[in-house]
This record gives C-alpha cells, structure tokens and sequence, in this order.
C-alpha cells in the first residue's frame, strides 16, 4: 500500500508545494529540488551514462543541474513521490531524439529515473500523459532490446500511463516502446470559444 504522510488535502496546496509558482518552467529555479544526485552517484548507478557523454559532454551538463550535481524536481509525501519528468532537452527540435539514431536523453533525464528506481526505490510509476517524453527516447520502434534508452530508462520499473482516450495512436506507443499499461480518461467536453478583444469588436461590426 502506500501513504501520502502530511500532503495536503487540496490539489493547488499540492501543485505549489512541487512547483511553488505554478507557472514554473521546467528550467526554473522555482521548481522543488528533491533530490541532489552527485556526479559519482550518478555515473555509479547509471551503466550507460558514459555514452550520453557523446551528446552532452560529461555530467552533470546544463539541464536538470545546478553545476555541480544533477537535481530531481518533485516533493515526497510519505511513500509517494510527484516528480517533474524532465524535459526533452532539445527544445526547439524535440522530434530529433526520435528519429536520429545518435541521439539520446540528456543526464538529467537519465539521473531522474536512476532516482526513481535505485535511490527512491519506487515499487511503481504512474506517468500523467498526454504525453510525456520516456516513450519518444532513441531507440528501435518496436521490439525493445537493451540498448533503446526507453527500455534503459524504465528498467525494471512497472510503468502505468494516464492517456487520453482521444488520442490512441500515441498512447500505443506508450504501451509499445515504453511497457507501459495504459489508462484511458475522457477529455474534457468541449464548448465554443468565441472571439476575443479586436476580433469580437469586428464580428460585431
């Protein structure tokens, strides 16, 4: 079973705790650090972290770091840890780790689920989609094998994966390159939006 110790009973209480602003980027410096994983952890529990290096240099690098170590974004309630998945890295081409064969996760990534299985010891994943990054990593698009970053990534760790029931062709994905069991939740419904500012003043003309 699990508990959530002294979380507090009201969502935005929750939400502040893990990103004190909520419109904290994934970069800020307003994020909660759980965790500070050093360079010699790091490399020590992560196996494939010397062939990030071709990518990104040495660890820690530039992303999910404060220079010295590499940091875990979330807070820890009782035996429930809310993390903030790291982002891409490539921001402004994320399909490149999808589709190039050299590409792969940056050590932020890599160290955020180093965290979860071997330092937090986490029994399960719950993933809040649509969608997250794991299951678009480097490497074969069907029939995982050791050496694709979404199998090195999620390890042994059982993942289930909160997708929206609108959009299965990525949810499959999900399911296929990350072994995730997916769990549909309906959108929310839909109304018309309108206009707005100088648009509405023209419709009205």
């Amino acid at each position: 079973g699990y508990d959530i110790g002294d979380a507090p009973l009201e969502k935005e209480a929750i939400m502040s705790s893990v990103l004190d602003d909520p419109e904290a980027k994934i970069s800020s410096p307003e994020l909660n650090v759980a965790y500070r994983m050093s360079t010699d952890e790091y490399y020590e529990l992560t196996p494939y972290a010397t062939e990030l290096e071709e990518n990104w240099g040495p660890a820690p690098g530039n992303l999910n770091s404060d220079g010295k170590n590499l940091v875990v974004y979330g807070k820890q309630f009782g035996n429930v840890f809310i993390g903030v998945q790291p982002s891409f890295g490539y921001e402004g081409d994320p399909m490149r780790l999808l589709f190039a064969k050299s590409a792969s996760p940056h050590h932020g990534f890599a160290a955020y689920y180093t965290y979860l299985e071997k330092i937090f010891q986490a029994d399960a994943v719950l993933h809040f989609g649509t969608h997250g990054s794991l299951e678009f990593m480097p490497g074969k698009q069907v029939g995982m094998s050791g050496t694709c970053y979404p199998d090195r990534l999620i390890n042994s760790l059982p993942s289930a994966y909160l997708y929206a029931a609108n959009n299965p062709s990525e949810a499959t994905i999900a399911k296929r390159r990350s072994y995730s069991a997916t769990v549909s939740y309906l959108t929310p419904p839909a109304e018309n939006a309108g206009l707005y500012k100088g648009l509405k003043e023209l419709k009205e003309l």
